[in-house]
């Protein structure tokens, strides 16, 4: 991913998350839900909380986890129908998160 600055990728985060209508297609479809069962593991529960850590400023270690444990495997785009680019969202929030000293130490179990 290019040097991006903060602001222009946190418009970014916003524009696209916005478009969630909360339908929960993404969930039956992804992976780390499956195993989980757990909606903070989920496409949607990570837009929630991403809303969260970019809108509102709040942080814990469930965001941390939650989006780290997002495979990538980009199955919550084929079923979005508001075609939200998940994947980027969660690369970009990774960057946010490294760039402001919060780096994971290792990779919790779900």
């Amino acid at each position: 991913m290019e040097r991006e600055e903060p602001e222009i990728i946190k418009e970014f985060i916003e524009s696209e998350v916005s478009k969630c209508s909360f339908c929960g297609f993404c969930e039956y479809i992804c992976p780390t839900h499956h195993v989980s069962n757990d909606r903070v593991y989920s496409p949607r529960g990570r837009i929630n909380l991403i809303k969260s850590l970019v809108l509102e400023g709040w942080f814990n270690g469930m965001v941390e986890k939650s989006i780290y444990t997002c495979l990538l495997c980009r199955a919550c785009e084929y079923e979005c129908p508001s075609n939200i680019s998940i994947v980027e969202v969660i690369l970009k929030t990774r960057y946010l998160l490294v760039g402001g000293g919060v780096r994971l130490k290792s990779l919790p179990p779900v």
